[in-house]
């Protein structure tokens, strides 16, 4: 008997390749992990894996660095770039974030911590997150402000964390509604397994119908380079759900913190 895998794995990539396109972007689901005193470099993309025609962005960048300038306070600067196909690599435009953590339990948080090799945090934590993206063409006056609640708990192996996230554009446009949510279970001592899904909801209070959601398998690498640095790839592929979604990206973030 010929194997379901044989038949469906091809088959859901040819698809993915081939299906009608859309734009690019990046993925990321924002921990509420602040820790003073050290930097966090990253680098995400993301790879439409549909065709793309000339003019569209066939894949977005984005490469951001942070500090912890107190316990509960990690402000970020982020440009974003984009590949237009046909085209050159372009920027889009520049993001300035913050992450307020305002609850960690008794034991220490995040993602990142040294001897946590699973690349889990312990218990909970909550926090705020807020950002101002400034896009490169209208500048600040067509940019926008994001704010939300971000938060993060494990129980018993699963690590489960999420984002809902409010973006109010500066021009006169209803504001819009995003969200990001993770569940994750470590299969050894430096890999974690898990999905992901993503949303975004062009003016949501103004009731419109504009929307994409993406959702798909990701994994989670960590590794100690010394010195009380981490390197944390993470590679997920993640399927459109909606008209207005890319029917397939490939996206890789990497992170360092040092």
């Amino acid at each position: 008997m010929v194997s379901l895998k044989k038949i469906f794995l091809p088959g859901l990539f040819l698809w993915a390749f081939q299906a009608t396109s859309a734009q690019a972007q990046v993925f990321e689901i924002i921990h509420p992990d602040v820790d003073k005193g050290k930097f966090k470099l990253e680098a995400l993309s993301g790879v439409t894996l549909s065709e793309v025609e000339d003019g569209e962005e066939a894949a977005a960048f984005e490469f951001a660095l942070g500090y912890g300038v107190t316990d509960f306070w990690k402000p970020t600067f982020a440009i974003e770039l984009a590949d237009i196909e046909g085209g050159n690599l372009e920027v889009e435009g520049i993001e300035f974030t913050n992450v307020f953590l305002f609850t960690s339990g008794e034991e220490e948080h995040g993602h990142d911590d040294d001897e946590d090799h699973d690349g889990h945090g312990h218990g909970s934590a909550f926090g705020l997150f807020a950002g101002l993206e400034i896009p490169n063409e209208g500048g600040i006056d067509k940019g926008a402000l994001e704010i939300g609640p971000i938060g993060e708990v494990t129980v018993g192996d699963v690590n489960l964390i999420g984002n809902l996230i409010v973006e109010i554009p500066f021009e006169d446009e209803d504001a819009g509604l995003a969200y990001a949510f993770g569940a994750s279970t470590p299969v050894s001592e430096s890999v974690s397994l898990g999905i992901e899904a993503y949303g975004e909801l062009e003016e949501f209070f103004g009731g419109t119908e504009e929307q994409s959601h993406f959702i798909g398998p990701a994994a989670y690498f960590e590794t100690s380079l010394g010195k009380d640095r981490v390197l944390e790839p993470r590679v997920a592929l993640l399927f459109g759900l909606s008209e207005d979604a890319p029917d397939a990206v490939l996206s890789f973030n990497l992170e360092m913190k040092f």
